[in-house]
């Protein structure tokens, strides 16, 4: 399999956590966007892809659908725990701190699948393969920009910020050449699907969202940066099933 491939995620991912760095004067924004990624790569990427997966195993689209709620509940229920006993111990940077590093674990992984996407498609087909590695390679530009929102909050980044960001992007290619020699079973991979959907949605909408009206920024500016962030997910997967 041609390195170029694994290369593309890899450029792509360390561009948007540059760009979140950069930019991070214009964190309301940022967060936003983060937002619609999170939401998008849960609705539009994540929940089809189990749910095709589920079907061929099968399994039923309602039985999916429950995983991805239950995963939902648990993650937001660990959150809200989280938050409960900050506000008891009065340490509640720390807590929510640690909560963001799991959401960025929770990158890395969903970089590590993509990757392995890409082998898979490039095993297949060579111009599957190609196809795979563009339409991933626009979304991960999303997956570092969130990595970076997580582990800083839109402050100054720290060198634990700047770690979680080579690891998130190094994953697709630790995920393409792990296509080798490892596999997950069709409902193994819809298991590791919806906890990552539920996940994203448990930190879209307990965290980034009440974060966002918390903010000063108008509204009226917010909202089409999260419809951005959903469009951008969006035209990925458009593009890459069209490619494909």
């Amino acid at each position: 399999m041609p390195l170029l491939l694994l290369l593309l995620p890899i450029a792509s991912t360390i561009a948007g956590g540059l760009l979140a760095i950069r930019f991070r004067r214009y964190v309301a924004l940022l967060t936003a966007v983060g937002v619609g990624l999170l939401l998008g790569a849960a609705f539009l990427d994540l929940m089809p892809e189990a749910i095709w997966l589920g079907v061929r195993s099968g399994l039923t689209i309602a039985s999916v659908l429950g995983w991805a709620l239950l995963s939902f509940l648990l993650f937001y229920a660990i959150e809200s725990g989280l938050r409960a006993l900050a506000a008891r111990w009065r340490h509640r940077q720390g807590d929510d701190l640690l909560f963001r590093k799991v959401g960025a674990l929770m990158l890395i992984f969903h970089s590590f699948r993509d990757g392995m996407a890409i082998g898979a498609a490039f095993s297949a087909s060579h111009a599957a393969g190609y196809a795979v590695a563009c339409g991933i390679a626009a979304h991960d530009l999303g997956d570092g920009m969130n990595t970076i929102l997580l582990t800083t909050r839109g402050g100054k980044p720290t060198w634990h910020a700047y770690v979680f960001l080579l690891a998130d992007a190094v994953a697709p290619l630790l995920g393409g050449f792990a296509t080798m020699w490892w596999a997950l079973s069709q409902r193994g991979s819809v298991l590791v699907l919806v906890l990552a959907a539920g996940f994203f949605l448990a930190m879209a909408t307990g965290d980034f969202l009440p974060e966002l009206r918390r903010c000063k920024s108008p509204g009226r500016h917010l909202v089409p940066a999260v419809l951005a962030g959903i469009a951008i997910i969006y035209l990925a997967n458009v593009t890459l099933t069209g490619l494909h």
